[in-house]
């Protein structure tokens, strides 16, 4: 009786080691996964552009030197991004270091410090922009300077159209006219 006792201590002990060890390495694998869980997973695009048309119009066009597509959000990110954006016979031109464009192309987020410019001579400066594809408009969380030929305006946020030619400013706003 006491050697099956023995026994059966003995069969327990292994089999806790086991599934110790089985435990430890299944955890251990886990970790390095989430260490880095996009590492190899994205797919890189030197030079491409990104476009939208309506009615067979052209709405806008990202160019940029890097583009990498996560394919698990279904994100793209730019590296020097150069956007164009068509409205009311007017083009803007945003250049940044960085971008987002959203999965399903309903956003766009730019930051690193944004340069935007239309062909009516207007200056748009701020650290980051956002441009909601379905309402085609552009918000910005950060302070801005806006300059066109007539008006300097400065604001704690922006909120304004493709065009850049109506543009409200929210908190410590500042209008000067030239």
């Amino acid at each position: 009786m006491k050697n099956n006792k023995k026994l059966i201590a003995i069969v327990g002990a292994v089999v806790l080691v086991l599934v110790g060890l089985i435990a430890y390495l299944m955890q251990d694998t886990g970790d390095e996964s989430t260490k880095n869980p996009i590492s190899g997973q994205l797919v890189n695009f030197q030079g491409a552009e990104l476009q939208e048309e309506s009615d067979g119009k052209l709405v806008w066009a990202l160019t940029a030197e890097k583009i990498e597509y996560d394919p698990r959000s279904k994100s793209v990110v730019l590296t020097n991004l150069k956007g164009q954006f068509y409205q009311d016979n007017v083009t803007t031109t945003v250049a940044a270091p960085h971008a987002v464009l959203s999965g399903d192309r309903s956003s766009l987020d730019i930051d690193g410090g944004i340069t935007a410019t239309n062909t009516d001579e207007a200056v748009l400066k701020t650290s980051a922009l956002h441009f909601d594809n379905k309402t085609k408009q552009f918000t910005s969380q950060s302070a801005f300077t806006y300059e066109s030929k007539d008006v300097i305006l400065t604001g704690d946020k922006l909120e304004g159209n493709m065009a850049l030619k109506q543009i409200s400013a929210v908190g410590n706003a500042k209008l000067t006219k030239k």
